[in-house]
Formats: C-alpha cells, sequence, structure tokens
C-alpha cells in the first residue's frame, strides 16, 4: 500500500512536470542566460535573444513534423494569448525547431497551417547545428528520435527576463491563460515563494515517477526469473 501510494504521488507530481521526455534540471539553468545564438525567422530575417531585449521572451522549443504535442502546444499558447488580450510590447514568443533536419521552410508551413500570425510571435529556426545544440544544452532540453519522424521530447516553455536570463519553466502540452500570465509575471519578478520552490519539486517529481517505474519493473522481472 505505502508502495502505491508513493508511486501515486509521484506519478501526480511528475505529470505536473512534463508530457513525455527527461525534465530539464533546474538547478543547472534557472538564473542564466543562454548563449547568443542566431535565429533566422520564417521570413528570412537574422535576430539574437539580446535583440529582444527590454521585455520578457516566451521560448517555445518544437518541431514541424511533430504530430501532436507540438501542434497542441502551439495552438493553447496562441488561444490563451488571444484571452488574454495582451499589449505586443508585453513579451516576444519564439517558436524555435529543435530538429536540427528542419529548415525554415518547414517552420514556415507550420505557421501557416495553424495561423501564428501574431505580430509579437516569431516563429524560427537556429541554421548552425553547433549554435543549436549549445542553445538546446544551456536549456537542459533534451529530444530523442523514436523514428526518423517522431522525436520523443519535453513539453515546456521557457520563460527569460527582459535581460535574457531563464527565469521560469511551465510544463505542458496545453497551455492555459493561468500558464502565461504566471510565467510572464515571474520572469517580471514578481513570484510567490512557493513559485520559486515548486520549479525545483516538480521536476523531482517527475524524475521520480522514472525511478520508481523502473524499480517496479525490475521488482517484476526478479519475480518472474524466480
Amino acid at each position: 500500500m505505502r508502495r502505491l501510494a508513493g508511486y501515486l504521488l509521484s506519478f501526480t507530481l511528475g505529470c505536473s512536470a512534463f508530457g513525455q521526455g527527461i525534465p530539464p534540471n533546474l538547478s543547472q539553468t534557472l538564473g542564466t542566460a543562454p548563449p547568443d545564438v542566431q535565429f533566422v525567422d520564417t521570413q528570412g530575417r537574422s535576430f539574437r535573444l539580446s535583440d529582444l531585449r527590454g521585455k520578457p521572451v516566451i521560448l517555445s522549443p518544437i518541431y514541424a513534423g511533430c504530430p501532436s504535442a507540438c501542434i497542441v502546444i502551439s495552438r493553447t499558447l496562441k488561444k490563451s494569448l488571444e484571452q488574454l488580450n495582451l499589449a505586443e510590447d508585453a513579451c516576444t514568443i519564439v517558436s524555435f525547431s529543435f530538429d536540427p533536419k528542419e529548415d525554415r521552410a518547414a517552420m514556415a508551413a507550420f505557421q501557416r497551417a495553424h495561423h501564428l500570425n501574431r505580430p509579437n510571435w516569431r516563429i524560427a529556426v537556429i541554421p548552425d547545428d553547433n549554435e543549436l545544440f549549445k542553445f538546446l544544452d544551456a536549456l537542459d532540453f533534451r529530444f530523442t528520435y523514436v523514428s526518423e519522424q517522431v522525436k520523443d521530447h519535453g513539453d515546456m516553455l521557457i520563460f527569460l527576463d527582459s535581460d535574457g536570463v531563464v527565469r521560469h519553466y511551465e510544463f505542458s502540452t496545453e497551455f492555459t491563460p493561468t500558464h502565461i500570465e504566471r510565467g510572464l509575471r515571474i520572469a517580471r519578478g514578481e513570484y510567490t515563494l512557493w513559485e520559486r520552490v515548486s520549479d525545483w519539486i516538480f521536476p523531482i517529481g517527475a524524475l521520480g515517477v522514472l525511478a520508481i517505474g523502473g524499480r517496479l519493473m525490475l521488482g517484476r522481472k526478479q519475480r518472474a526469473t524466480s
């Protein structure tokens, strides 16, 4: 019974922390500035995060060929931004492909398909593979290839403050106005003690799901062979 209770607790925390994939180590990323790599948006315009300083930035790592999660992430982010009716100068959103095999045309097709046309929303790629992986490493964003087309990845938004420093992660596939409001508030330095603590608690819970799940599977295998 205790084992079941522990599993349910870890599962609840873990589900809050991530959709799939390994959650980032926030102790290594919060309070750091990711490298100032060069992006190219779907209009062919180059920019860097340093060009966006002066207001919070929401980073959304996705890939254009995603059959499910990235579509839901982008659509719910769009819907929540519309519901909040934020001024254009409230933040900048950057959705970028984490897949080095995707190019600007793929992201442009994704943008058209899902009508991601807000003036303050940049749909982009990082064309240099070395810079792309340096950037992903700095965010501790991880993905693996399930197949040639499908990637297993974490589902998240990453909030930077007006100086380009990582301040908060929101983990979900469906992002509500509450998610966006909370992330922007924390990016502006307006957060509670609980919000500080929860940035570390929930990823720990997600890792608990993996660890306890592994122990349960190992226990079953040991009983089956005995």
